[in-house]
């Protein structure tokens, strides 16, 4: 019986070489090019300026920033920077803040999960890091810095292409800081493309 299970592992060890040549030949044939270089087929650049609003709980922003980064038929990968400034400085009258602005820079990833007609549908997700700077009135003439860390924004834009390098598009997201976890930017945004 050993003998018997000896002879079927070498003639299966024997038949994997066989296999794996057919394998290699059929995936040549269907990229000629490798696997590596046909991964990389129908990438392009991506850039985008943008403006956006979040409602947070008492009051609003207003904001813009842009990105840059790959598109492939399926996925798009971009780093991006942006800022906000704030009508109600810290939610008060110019009590507890004169001014109050953010700056955020990160990396944004998202997924076309959905294409009809010219109009592309993206789920994707910012993760970036973000701070918080005022201007207070005891110190009218210096910037503080307030809180700063970790911000994730999953977000649903949806695109459409005019044009091969040109496209505009609206999207809703949701944000909250992850560390410090931060209530006051917290809430929910629209967002709208301009290039």
């Amino acid at each position: 019986m050993k003998k018997l299970s000896v002879v079927f592992l070498l003639f299966f060890v024997m038949l994997i070489p066989a296999f794996s040549s057919e394998t290699e030949t059929e995936t040549a044939e269907l990229n000629p090019k490798g696997w590596w270089a046909a991964l990389w087929e129908g990438v392009y650049p991506t850039y985008d300026l943008y403006g956006r609003s979040v409602l947070f709980t008492d009051s609003m922003n207003v904001g813009g920033g842009f990105t840059i980064g790959a598109e492939t038929p399926m996925f798009r990968f971009e780093f991006y920077a942006q800022g906000d400034y704030f009508m109600a400085p810290l939610d008060s009258q110019g009590s507890l803040a004169l001014l109050e602005f953010d700056v955020e820079a990160g990396l944004s990833l998202g997924w076309k999960f959905l294409k009809f007609w010219s109009f592309d549908v993206y789920v994707a997700c910012d993760i970036g890091y973000f701070m918080q700077f005022l201007i207070t009135p005891y110190q009218s003439d210096s910037y503080t810095l307030g809180f700063n860390g970790l911000m994730v924004r999953p977000k649903l834009m949806t695109e459409l292409n005019i044009g091969k390098w040109y496209g505009i598009s609206v999207g809703v997201f949701y944000q909250f800081p992850v560390y410090p976890s931060y209530e006051r930017y917290r809430g929910i945004g629209i967002m709208v493309s301009i290039l």
